[in-house]
């Protein structure tokens, strides 16, 4: 227990200021008190003193705390606030889709969002009546060396590597995609769907909205990072997603806030699309593999 982590919080901070000046006050009085009834008694005179240095001692002590507390900032309380454990993830990602009215996600197949975070979203925007406005970049499934690339890392580094190859990632987006599409035409004026398809790999995903961002990374047992946007680093992560943004292809065209209806539309006729529209659909309902 820390003082800056004590001050904290408004209500202790207010109980610990209430309670040291109505000590010290108190303490005052009776040092003024024994210095008018009992002047000249040794005995009272030398509590008389005893009682101003404690109070000179809790005086600054005092001082210098709430200038510490204010003044300074301690980088273990900083990283504690910004820290998220494995099984605190999916609450956290759940609260702020709660609260979102925009929403934005760089992540490479976009599992657990199509099986949670966006079904939720959804649910928000119709409860609230109130559009939702969402910028997702999933990696580009048409580079088969990236998909490969990321396939060969997961199955390396993945709880779940049997899964993985090249037609496994690039399923799964295309299934990703898919929700989208759907949220986008069963949802029409409630969800604005701007999706990105982008060739840079990360290990890291950005998530979250225009007042909170979760840094995650691959596995589900990793630890992540959370930052309001009073945090110092919130712009940097904003802007490292505008730059993702900005790099990727773009499939609304032409300015339009609505996705093409459907995915041959979207890319074209060909048998692999074709294809890969089948694998997709049976892909589509299944739930989120992190065991958060």
């Amino acid at each position: 227990m820390t003082l800056s982590g004590i001050l904290s919080s408004p209500s202790q901070r207010r109980s610990f200021l209430l309670a040291s000046g109505a000590v010290l006050l108190a303490f005052i009085i009776l040092i003024f008190s024994i210095s008018i009834l009992a002047p000249n008694t040794p005995a009272w005179n030398a509590l008389n003193n005893l009682l101003i240095s404690a109070v000179a001692s809790a005086v600054f002590a005092l001082v210098s705390g709430l200038y510490i507390s204010y003044f300074f900032v301690d980088p273990n309380d900083i990283r504690a606030e910004s820290i998220l454990l494995p099984e605190d993830i999916d609450q956290a990602l759940r609260e702020i889709a709660t609260r979102a009215v925009d929403y934005k996600i760089f992540a490479r197949t976009g599992r657990h969002f199509r099986a949670e975070i966006l079904p939720l979203l959804i649910k928000q925007a119709r409860k609230n009546r109130h559009p939702i406005r969402a910028e997702v970049i999933l990696l580009d499934f048409r580079d088969t060396p990236i998909c490969e690339r990321y396939s060969n890392y997961r199955k390396t580094s993945s709880f779940d590597s049997g899964l993985w190859d090249t037609r496994y990632v690039q399923k799964e987006i295309v299934a990703t995609i898919l929700a989208l599409l759907k949220a986008s035409q069963e949802n029409p004026g409630l969800i604005e769907i701007n999706l990105f398809l982008s060739k840079r790999l990360s290990t890291f995903r950005i998530e979250g909205s225009s007042d909170e961002l979760i840094i995650t990374r691959e596995d589900p047992k990793d630890l992540a990072a959370r930052y309001s946007r009073a945090h110092r680093d919130f712009s940097a992560f904003v802007t490292e997603f505008s730059w993702v943004r900005d790099d990727s292809y773009r499939v609304n065209k032409h300015g339009s806030a609505a996705l093409p209806a459907t995915l041959q539309e979207m890319f074209g006729e060909s048998s692999d699309i074709v294809l890969l529209n089948e694998q997709a659909e049976e892909a589509s309902g299944s739930p989120s593999p992190y065991a958060r």
